[in-house]
């Protein structure tokens, strides 16, 4: 679609400000730059804009859009599919949604983001479904239906919110394979936190595990932190394009990763890994390096 007429329409449906039941959409968004290098391949770089709009409907009702223009080396597009936002080219509307409260419960329609596992089943900024969340104070709980590409996509999260650890289900399907994940994560000190993270491939019997020592808080303008992790993941035990990291998929190794807050809207994070792979144990480092600015 020509890029143009695609911002209009979308300007155009969150603006209609001649209807009384319709509120002024409000604008938010983020800009970065990433960089990234992986064994035996060529440097990956990007620039990345999106551009989100809110707006209050009426009776409880709500729409949400979000506009992505990624310029990369590759060229490749996969937002016709469920895509974690890191490939492709061009303008896109990667979310496009209406929700409402039904009671305590939370319920979208449309192309929406997925987060399942703690990020380690799915962490897909546009998929096309329904889902359902609510809030109990201690205890959360959401659901999801949908397909990507033909494919059907169910996904499901159980999140405790306790003082002294935090726990966390999670549940993916898609088409006919099952995943699993369970997450902790405990404050061992007022600086540091301890967290771990198991997968599990029920369908093909792989599974994994990371586990993550994060020091330090990187939240206002000059604070730094640096994480040490461990993972062990057997090939398949994840969905690797689906996944907050595709480099966890087949690895086992370390990573040392560091955040810096540059500002109050703009932070830096950068990474390398120390990794082979799991099943044969042929190196498969990566390094990367990515600026985002919200605004």
């Amino acid at each position: 679609m020509n890029k143009k007429l695609l911002v209009a329409a979308i300007m155009a449906a969150l603006t209609i400000s001649t209807s009384t039941t319709l509120a002024a959409p409000t604008f938010s968004g983020d800009a970065r730059i990433l960089s990234q290098k992986d064994d035996g391949a060529h440097t990956y770089t990007d620039t990345r804009f999106r551009l989100n709009a809110d707006s209050e409907i009426s009776d409880g009702f709500y729409a949400h859009a979000r506009i992505m223009g990624i310029d990369d080396q590759e060229g490749a597009n996969l937002f016709a599919a469920a895509g974690t936002g890191s490939t492709g080219a061009g303008v896109n509307m990667d979310q496009m949604y209406i929700g409402t409260k039904v009671g305590a419960i939370d319920v979208k329609a449309g192309r929406q983001a997925l987060w399942a596992g703690n990020g380690m089943l799915a962490d897909i900024s546009g998929i096309q479904g329904l889902s359902l969340a609510t809030d109990t104070g201690n205890i959360g709980m959401d659901a999801f239906v949908g397909r990507s590409e033909g494919t059907d996509v169910t996904a499901a999260n159980l999140k405790t919110k306790g003082e002294a650890v935090k726990f966390g289900l999670g549940y993916l399907k898609e088409e006919n394979t099952n995943y699993w994940a369970l997450n902790a994560d405990t404050k061992l000190t007022n600086n540091v936190v301890l967290s771990g993270n198991y997968v599990k491939n029920d369908t093909d019997n792989k599974n994994g595990f990371l586990v993550k020592a994060t020091f330090g808080e990187a939240i206002h303008k000059g604070d730094f932190n640096y994480a040490l992790s461990y993972r062990k993941i057997d090939d398949n035990a994840v969905k690797s394009d689906w996944t907050t990291d595709s480099a966890y998929n087949n690895s086992k190794g370390v990573r040392v990763e560091a955040n810096y807050k540059v500002a109050e809207n703009v932070s830096l994070n950068m990474y390398k890994d120390f990794t082979k792979t799991n099943d044969s144990n042929v190196g498969m480092n990566r390094a990367k390096a990515e600026m985002t600015v919200e605004f």
